[in-house]
């Protein structure tokens, strides 16, 4: 009878410790939220510091976080400053690995951000506001009636605002202008004064 009550008792314990290490692991999740980014949400208090190591395809250890909370949290990851490739991101306790998420980061062909923006004023002015997030060197061409009758390159600039003043007589009335802006990393845009 000792034996089997010893059986029992030791039974209950494995299925309890069992128990709690599936819950904890049902309240630890890794999730992905957009193709750069990653959420972990620990639904429940860690019983000690944390650990999340990100590996890249090489298992190199490319980032590693240590993190000491009292109290359930969510924290975001953003991987859009890594190169394209295969990650791994694990979370660790003191007893192992409680979750992991493979991710691949692929290869973006990411156009160039420049806001341009162009105002007719009376007296042929023409008011060119452009700006870019990165300096770049930049080229200013302008048509009338598809020929070009002035250019102008900005060297290293972030943007720019300057105002074109043409004579009566260079432009005819009903002229069709326009300004072409073109960047070294590959912006380029045709804006028709109207």
């Amino acid at each position: 009878m000792r034996l089997f009550t010893a059986l029992t008792l030791a039974l209950c314990l494995t299925f309890a410790a069992h128990a709690e290490k599936k819950g904890t692991e049902a309240t630890v999740k890794l999730k992905q939220l957009e193709d750069s980014k990653v959420q972990l949400i620990y639904g429940s208090t860690p019983e000690g510091p944390l650990l999340v190591k990100i590996y890249d395809s090489k298992h190199s250890l490319v980032h590693m976080d240590r993190i000491k909370a009292k109290k359930a949290f969510s924290k975001a990851y953003d991987f859009s400053k890594l190169a394209p490739g295969k990650y791994q991101v694990g979370i660790y306790n003191t007893n192992g690995e409680i979750d992991h998420l493979d991710l691949e980061l692929e290869e973006k062909n990411a156009e160039p951000v420049v806001y341009s923006k162009l105002d007719v004023e009376e007296g042929n002015k023409y008011k060119l506001l452009v700006n870019s997030l990165l300096p770049t060197d930049m080229s200013v061409m302008i048509y009338e009636n598809n020929v070009l009758v002035h250019s102008e390159k900005l060297h290293n600039t972030k943007g720019f605002k300057k105002t074109y003043v043409f004579s009566n007589d260079h432009f005819r009335n009903k002229s069709n202008v326009e300004f072409y802006i073109q960047s070294e990393n590959g912006f380029s845009k045709l804006i028709a004064a109207k």
